[in-house]
């Protein structure tokens, strides 16, 4: 039961703010979904960050309406829940892409990815939207109180069960653009702290009190406003310039090979490209060559032919390249590892003149999580033949983060595939020794071609905002290039002539950027803006509340 709700505040919005907050059960909930599946294109490849300003507001609205409940705390949690569920739904459907690389076994169960992941994430929106409920009034306090728990729930939703911090409302600016910028003071979590408040200033415009208080309604508004125009400024200052480029030139190969071709081919074939790709007339002595997550099916630092071509093939270049290996510990059961290794010409005699093993492993799938949860051995059977038996031991999580100082080139950070998603381990890892630049590989033929691959590669440029750090990225049937200290794209790898039918092999040559000055994210400051703006906030929300 609720009760009449009356709008007060600009006479424009109060009817829609009325007819939102006077909404009831199932039908409140399926506008939040509504409204959190637009919220989805704000993100990449649309980038339309302005819907946010009609999403945020709008749950916002229909908080407002639930409060007038009696049980209010199930009626807030359900549409705060539902609003998550249509974002996630909509942003993330790519996870349902890999279900249908074999569809006649693994169709019918599409309905994991589909319904139990975005229902999952959104039980943590509508937790945290309860517990904001306990504190909401009808005075703009609501807005920072919004903002406060939004941003809880997306730290949480960061960190949980190994965390799964996809599409941040923060990497919904233009990675490069002069808005993103704010992420090297902050980090990306304080970047989507500001833009949750400034999306849902609007809100406050109309609420439900009988006071005018016109001067206090506009406040977030104003607020906001000081907010984009000094983000602006300050962005475009600190990008006005190009970056300069290094002396030292990479080279970035990928074989571009179909995820259900790649299940089926021995290493041979895909082999064969990368070393067509290898005696390009452009590729120099000295360059750095860069090869994607798992590049090569089977376990290429562990077979003699593929470690003798690659010597043969290389020359005085250097290869960076994504690998699965094993090692024995015991005589019964191989320990896997997801790799990253540094070859040269004498890679068939003496091995990798650096290793670094992926220690940030993907929840339920690498982390050999598939026993504890419903169905987990049916995600198992996605993987390749090759690495199948992986899930059920799973990957052993390496060392750490660190920078990897191979001696022959300039000292980077090393991230495979989900590990880019994680702000604090390209900066723990750069913390004692700064590195010079960074390396992502990945693997982004399981995200389809529509919006995952996209989203993938715009988070991962903001890794390069907030460390300064210029990014090379070798993604497999994703997006590789090259990336500058201010996440600014500065070479995409094009298509290679000598690509078989059906795969989308890719080349691309050019000079890495110099790095970024030093980010006050960087410094051992780090999160330290993020945790004190919250406790800002929850001050803010403090003075101006009302009941």
């Amino acid at each position: 039961m609720s009760t009449a709700v009356r709008s007060h505040g600009f006479t424009a919005l109060g009817p829609l703010h009325e007819s939102l907050a006077r909404m009831t059960g199932w039908t409140a909930a399926g506008f939040a979904a509504l409204f959190g599946a637009i919220a989805a294109f704000a993100f990449a490849p649309f980038h339309f960050s302005a819907v946010l300003a009609v999403s945020f507001p709008a749950l916002i609205w229909l908080i407002d309406g639930a409060r007038s409940h009696k049980r209010w705390g199930r009626a807030v949690a359900l549409r705060g829940w539902a609003f998550g569920t249509g974002f996630f739904f909509v942003s993330m459907h790519w996870t349902a892409m890999p279900f249908l690389v074999n569809p006649a076994e693994h169709l019918a169960f599409i309905w994991l990815p589909l319904i139990v992941l975005p229902a999952g994430m959104g039980l943590i929106w509508g937790a945290c939207a309860a517990m904001a409920g306990a504190f909401w009034s009808a005075s703009p306090s609501r807005i920072f109180v919004f903002a406060l728990f939004f941003v809880i729930a997306e730290w949480v939703r960061g960190h949980l069960f190994g965390g799964f911090p996809w599409n941040l409302p923060g990497t919904t600016w233009i990675p490069g653009g002069a808005l993103s910028q704010a992420a090297s003071l902050g980090g990306v979590y304080w970047l989507t702290l500001l833009t949750v408040f400034v999306m849902s200033a609007p809100a406050a415009l109309v609420d439900t009190r009988d006071a005018r208080g016109l001067g206090l309604r506009l406040a977030p508004a104003f607020g906001a406003v000081i907010i984009l125009a000094f983000g602006w400024a300050w962005g475009a200052e600190r990008t006005a310039e190009r970056s300069a480029l290094t002396d030292q030139n990479v080279v970035i190969m990928d074989a571009g090979v179909p995820q259900a071709e790649w299940d089926r081919l021995p290493s041979e074939p895909v082999l064969g490209v990368y070393v067509s790709l290898l005696n390009y007339p452009d590729s120099k002595p000295g360059d750095i060559v860069v090869w994607p997550e798992g590049a090569v099916p089977g376990f290429l630092l562990q077979e003699s032919a593929s470690l003798d071509a690659i010597s043969a093939y290389i020359g005085e270049r250097t290869l960076i390249v994504g690998a699965t290996r094993y090692e024995w510990f015991t005589d019964e059961t191989p320990v896997y590892y997801n790799s990253l290794a540094v070859l040269d010409a004498s890679a068939n005699q003496t091995g990798p003149i650096s290793l670094y093993d992926k220690h940030r492993l993907v929840p339920f799938g690498e982390l050999a999580a598939v026993d504890f949860i419903p169905f987990g051995r049916e995600f198992a059977t996605l993987l390749p033949p090759t690495t199948q038996r992986l899930a059920a031991s799973g990957f052993r999580p390496g060392a750490g983060a660190t920078a990897i100082d191979a001696g022959k080139l300039p000292p980077f950070v090393a991230l495979i595939c989900y590990e880019g998603l994680f702000p604090e381990i390209t900066r723990k890892a750069n913390l004692t020794d700064r590195a010079q630049w960074i390396v992502l590989v990945s693997n982004d033929a399981w995200f389809g071609a529509g919006m995952g691959p996209a989203q993938h590669y715009a988070q991962n440029r903001y890794r390069a905002i907030e460390t300064g750090l210029p990014l090379v990225r070798a993604a497999n049937r994703g997006v590789s290039g090259i990336v500058d200290g201010f996440g600014r794209e500065t070479m995409r790898t094009l298509p290679a002539e000598t690509a078989p039918d059906g795969w989308s092999t890719t080349y691309g040559r050019d000079r890495i950027p110099e790095p970024a000055p030093l980010t006050v994210y960087q410094t051992r400051l780090g999160a330290g803006l993020f945790w004190f703006s919250l406790c800002l906030f929850a001050l803010l929300a403090f003075l101006s509340w009302r009941r």
